[in-house]
């Protein structure tokens, strides 16, 4: 098949070739943050709840074979809800734009706990858990927890009503359902339903999963729960201190004290990153003590490691967890540990927490770099990491990209600038493919915006392919630029410069770019070429 379509496609380019030399056809185109939840996804819990079909019963056991009763009669799938007491301080499915902490996802089940941009908790108490159902038996085949102020269609199933359970029986049925089915998905949404509850026979129903269950993700999040909810610190540090427990649920448990909301939590990860000798657990370590709420005693601790730890990971795992805090104070203290630092991969981690900080010092620092560095790799490293920033480096990057000379590096500036999305980037690649002194410098810029989705590119590129003032070199790039976009965009342009263009080079990149499509409208292209 390859030789066939070599052959072809260069008995194409002679035909071509000879029709549009013997017609001289000619023809040129034309250049052409704070929460907020949408009204549509919001509706009130009472509304909620009166669309569905309440169920009676003395109590959770018996609302629950009522609505059996009421929804196996049909072999139809159906829900039956209820609610329960919430644990504060954590949201499901709250609809934020902006938001600080963690999120755990669980099947429909987004569990987020933190705060809103301005340092508001996030929390929603209108919680369900819905259980579907089927057939006769009423086989369970799901369990979610919605929150009942978002708007959802249940899947178009109708939904028994139960009210709200008492915490000792709903706990009861939830502890069953994760105990009868271990290593089933079942299980897993039953233990976070259970964390969810706001009750004191939590967190020893959590120690008791994260001790003995035999499913490794049901044991992780039990441990992850364990720190929300909050004095359990001493269990968690023996399951990190723990030489025999697996390193996932060590790690884990680490973790899980760092995102802790309890006093102390800090000096224990301290304590622990002292004590624990295996390299990866000490790692995690630090990752938890950058999500810590303590966040000066943080910062100092990530610093001391970054600047003592004889481990090469851990100084840069320190590093990358210095780029969370958005201080200039810590910008400064991360330079100083760039300028004193020997080894490459610490001195990465630094310019990727110079990108991530959001502090403006941040971009400066990173803007120093990407101009001074001596090491040629390293500066590639800042310039790109400056692109990380986006809108807001694209005056800096177009400053520093006009007044460089060297090629290798304007071409690595020119990649950078590629990669944020703006209309003023675009601008200025088109500048640059069409001026710059530089071939090859111009020909990337034409592969670049080959890249660029938007009919302002295409029509640039198919202009530059058409332009009397245009290198071959140059049309040809902007041909193998085109042949990259979608098929929609790419062929018909491409069959049009194959039948037309005045210049046989770039005739026969486009029959190239066409035999290596395999559109349809290229096949037949080549057919009726053939034909004649």
């Amino acid at each position: 098949m390859k030789l066939h379509r070599f052959l072809l496609t260069f008995v194409l380019i002679l035909a071509l070739t000879m029709a549009a030399c013997e017609h001289g056809e000619k023809t040129i185109l034309a250049a052409g943050s704070s929460p907020e939840v949408k009204p549509e996804q919001q509706q009130s819990a009472a509304g909620t709840v009166q669309s569905f079909t309440a169920v009676e019963g003395a109590d959770l056991r018996s609302r629950l074979e009522a609505a059996s009763r009421l929804g196996g009669g049909t072999q139809a799938p159906y829900w039956s809800a209820y609610t329960f007491d919430v644990r504060p301080g954590v949201a499901v499915d709250p609809g934020i734009q902006e938001f600080h902490g963690s999120m755990n996802t669980i099947g429909d089940t987004s569990v987020f706990v933190g705060t809103t941009a301005s340092g508001m908790t996030v929390e929603t108490r209108n919680l369900a858990i819905f259980l579907l159902r089927q057939g006769s038996a009423a086989q369970l085949n799901r369990l979610e927890i919605y929150n009942l102020e978002r708007k959802r269609e249940y899947s178009g199933y109708p939904v028994y009503w139960m009210g709200r359970a008492n915490n000792e029986e709903s706990l009861a049925y939830l502890r069953a359902l994760a105990d009868s089915s271990p290593l089933d998905s079942l299980a897993e949404r039953a233990v976070l339903a259970i964390a969810l509850h706001d009750d004191a026979r939590v967190p020893p129903m959590l120690k008791n999963f994260a001790s003995s269950s035999p499913n490794q993700r049901i044991r992780s999040s039990s441990v992850y729960w364990l720190g929300q909810v909050g004095g359990e610190q001493k269990f968690l540090a023996d399951l990190v201190r723990s030489e025999t427990e697996d390193p996932k649920i060590r790690k884990q448990a680490a973790h899980a004290i760092g995102e802790s909301r309890e006093a102390g939590s800090l000096q224990v990860l301290q304590e622990l990153y002292r004590t624990v000798k295996d390299a990866e657990v000490r790692r995690a370590v630090i990752r938890a003590a950058g999500h810590n709420r303590d966040q000066d005693g943080a910062i100092a601790f990530l610093l001391k490691v970054s600047r003592t730890e004889v481990d090469t990971n851990a100084r840069r795992n320190a590093v990358r967890e210095l780029g969370n805090f958005e201080r200039e104070n810590v910008v400064e203290d991360l330079f100083k540990i760039y300028q004193d630092e020997k080894e490459y991969d610490v001195k990465r981690a630094v310019l990727h927490s110079l990108a991530e900080t959001k502090n403006p010092r941040g971009q400066a620092r990173l803007l120093e770099l990407a101009r001074n560095e001596p090491n040629p790799e390293l500066r590639r490293q800042a310039i790109h990491r400056l692109s990380d920033r986006g809108e807001a480096v694209v005056e800096d990057l177009i400053k520093l990209f006009d007044s460089e000379r060297n090629i290798t590096v304007r071409r690595t500036l020119l990649q950078a600038l590629s990669e944020v999305k703006s209309t003023r980037v675009e601008d200025k690649m088109f500048v640059v493919a069409r001026d710059d002194s530089s071939i090859d410098v111009r020909r990337q810029a034409i592969r670049l915006l080959g890249e660029r989705a938007g009919q302002r590119s295409l029509d640039f590129l198919s202009a530059m392919v058409q332009s009397v003032d245009s290198q071959t070199e140059v049309q040809l790039q902007a041909v193998r630029a085109i042949s990259e976009r979608q098929a929609d965009e790419a062929v018909p342009l491409l069959i049009k410069i194959a039948k037309t263009h005045s210049n046989q080079h770039v005739r026969k990149q486009a029959i190239r770019s066409l035999g290596e499509s395999g559109d349809p409208r290229a096949i037949e292209f080549f057919r009726e070429v053939l034909a004649k």
